[in-house]
């Protein structure tokens, strides 16, 4: 066994008030938003709008949508990978509830939404720009972007990387999937989930899942003054080398956070991922090689705690996170300015 890096010895309680060390905590109504980013309606309605514009791409092809599909889980369902030309070792992590997250990406490397979004824009992998003027030129010709420019940002020129990055942030932050059964059990409804899944939350706690799945996206410490927005929370994966599950599924392949800070310290680092909406989220870990929630469940029994989980277990702790499924936002798509100025709809 290797040591972990980041332990809390935890035992299963609800406490309250929130603050960020607390075990399980019920979804917030909003995210932490930055001083220099407030959320308008505005803003809101022009970052769908890019959201969803392949324009965005130097090649005209790659939405964020496509590797974080909204009508699904939020993420690629292990499709990112297989893009045409495209390099992505890396399974797409749900958006959803993502401005949650005090740092963004596996590997913690974006302390920010807004510095991963620009993070992907010049990903030769993913959206491949070669520069911020060639995109600011490009969605400065398509004269239906104007108006919710100027209408979002009182510049001269509004239009600009850092405008499209705090646009697509806004909306974002609007993805939220609150109400989730297991959000409403821990505000007292005690028959909002199943005796199943009870037992799945004291096993989870017992074997110890919880001394990093825990707060309000099950990740670690929620955002706020005492773990602040840009400090990552991560712990080692695989923690127990030499399982049938690290040639099984590749775990061991990649260096995690290594690649980032070049520390050896950091090897095999990982960003604790959210376990909301989990169930939506197919397939599993970093290189999305499990298809299963029952076969990742048995996977991070062996891998992180040394421990074979019996049917039982899995079952019961299956049926807990079943329960972090919370209430998805209604999102139509929008309609988007072409080149001569005119709306046209998404297919």
């Amino acid at each position: 066994m290797r040591i972990l890096a980041i332990s809390v010895i935890i035992c299963f309680c609800l406490i309250s008030p929130v603050s960020a060390f607390d075990i399980l905590q019920p979804l917030p109504e909003i995210p932490i938003t930055p001083s220099d980013n407030p959320t308008t309606k505005e803003k809101v309605e022009l970052g769908k709008q890019l959201y969803f514009d392949t324009r965005l791409s130097q090649d005209n092809t790659l939405s964020c949508n496509s590797c974080h599909n909204l009508a699904s889980g939020g993420d690629d369902d292990g499709g990112a990978a297989k893009l045409p030309g495209r390099k992505i070792h890396r399974s797409a992590p749900s958006i959803y509830n993502a401005a949650y997250q005090t740092v963004q990406f596996w590997d913690g490397r974006a302390k920010s939404v807004e510095e991963a979004i620009a993070d992907h824009l010049f990903d030769a992998d993913i959206m491949g720009n070669k520069s911020s003027r060639l995109v600011e030129d490009k969605f400065s010709k398509i004269p239906g972007y104007a108006k919710g420019f100027s209408g979002s940002f009182k510049e001269s020129k509004p239009i600009s990387i850092k405008n499209i990055t705090k646009a697509i942030s806004a909306f974002l932050r609007t993805l939220k999937t609150p109400n989730a059964p297991f959000d409403n059990y821990i505000r007292g409804n005690k028959k909002a989930i199943s005796p199943s899944a009870i037992r799945g939350i004291e096993r989870f706690n017992e074997i110890g899942c919880l001394s990093c799945h825990f707060g309000i996206n099950l990740a670690g410490p929620a955002p706020g003054p005492a773990f602040g927005m840009g400090t990552g929370f991560y712990e080692l994966f695989p923690n127990y080398l030499g399982s049938e599950y690290d040639e099984k599924y590749d775990l061991a392949k990649d260096v995690g956070r290594f690649l980032v800070t070049g520390e050896k310290i950091h090897l095999f680092m990982w960003r604790v991922p959210p376990l909301r909406n989990i169930a939506l989220t197919a397939p599993y870990f970093h290189n999305g090689s499990v298809n299963t929630l029952e076969e990742a469940i048995r996977v991070m029994g062996k891998t992180q705690l040394g421990k074979t989980l019996n049917d039982q277990d899995v079952k019961d702790i299956k049926a807990f996170l079943l329960t972090l499924t919370g209430d998805m936002p209604d999102i139509t798509l929008p309609r988007l300015p072409d080149t001569e100025g005119k709306h046209i709809e998404l297919n």
